[in-house]
C-alpha cells in the first residue's frame, strides 16, 4: 500500500490533548446518567488541527429535554438537521461554533450508523484510555494512528484494504467516497434540510411538525423496523 507517516510535534498534541480533555469534559455526565455518546472525527482518529470540532453523538433517539437537562454546558443553539431526502434527521444541540452534540429522532439504518465508524469512533472510556482508532479524513484518505502521530494511505486507491482495516464493508466504504467525490465536484458540502428550534419548542415538537407535512419524510419513517 502506497502511504505516508506523520510525526506530530508537541503543538499537535497539545491540542488533541486539550480538545479530548474537552469531549471527555461533555461526555462524562452524559455516560453518569445512562447515556452511550460517541465521539468521532479528527479527535477519535487523532489528527486534529487548529479548527477542528468536537462532535458527539448519541447513536439512538432520546428525549432532547433529558439531554439537555444533563449538559454540562447548555446550547447556543439547536438545530434540526437532514443530510438527505433518504437520512433520518438528527437534533444538533450547538454548544459552540466548534462543538455540537448530536441525536437521531428515529432510528437510523446500518448504513447510516456505519458513518461514523467510517470516520472513527471512540466511546467515553475509550477515550479516558486515550485510544484512538482508524478512520477516514473528507479528504478521501485513511488516517491509522501510529506512536508518532499517524500514517496515510489514499482510500481510492486501496480500498479493499482500507474497508479491512475500518472493519467495514467495501461497498459501504466504495458508496462512502464516491458521495464526498460528488459533493467536491459539483462544490456541495450543504444539507438537505437545516431547521432552526425556536426557544418555546423542543426538537421533538418542530419534528413532528415536519412529519406531518413531508409526504417523504413519513414514508422514510414507515421503512423503520421492516
Amino acid at each position: 500500500m502506497a502511504y505516508r507517516s506523520v510525526a506530530y510535534g508537541e503543538e499537535r498534541w497539545r491540542l488533541l490533548r486539550e480538545l479530548r480533555s474537552k469531549a471527555l469534559r461533555l461526555m462524562e455526565p452524559l455516560v453518569q446518567h445512562g447515556f452511550r455518546p460517541i465521539v468521532y472525527g479528527s479527535i477519535a482518529r487523532g489528527d486534529v488541527r487548529p479548527g477542528s470540532d468536537i462532535d458527539i453523538f448519541i447513536p439512538y433517539p432520546v428525549a432532547s429535554t433529558i439531554l439537555e437537562l444533563h449538559l454540562k454546558e447548555q446550547p447556543a443553539r439547536r438545530l434540526l438537521v437532514q443530510a438527505t431526502p433518504s437520512y433520518i434527521p438528527k437534533a444538533y444541540l450547538v454548544i459552540d461554533e466548534a462543538t455540537s452534540v448530536s441525536f437521531p429522532l428515529a432510528k437510523m439504518r446500518g448504513e447510516e450508523l456505519e458513518f461514523y465508524r467510517l470516520a472513527g469512533q471512540v466511546g467515553y472510556e475509550e477515550l479516558r484510555r486515550d485510544v484512538r482508532v482508524p478512520g477516514m479524513s473528507k479528504e478521501l484518505v485513511l488516517i491509522v494512528p501510529t506512536r508518532e502521530g499517524h500514517m496515510e494511505i489514499p482510500v481510492e486507491r486501496n480500498l479493499e484494504e482500507a474497508a479491512k482495516i475500518l472493519g467495514v464493508n467495501p461497498t459501504t466504504l466504495r458508496n462512502r467516497v464516491r458521495v464526498l467525490k460528488r459533493r467536491r465536484e459539483v462544490g456541495r458540502t450543504g444539507v438537505y434540510r437545516e431547521v432552526e428550534i425556536p426557544p418555546d419548542k423542543t426538537v421533538e415538537e418542530v419534528f413532528q411538525e415536519l412529519v406531518a407535512r413531508d409526504p417523504a419524510l413519513r414514508r422514510r419513517l414507515k421503512t423503520i423496523g421492516e
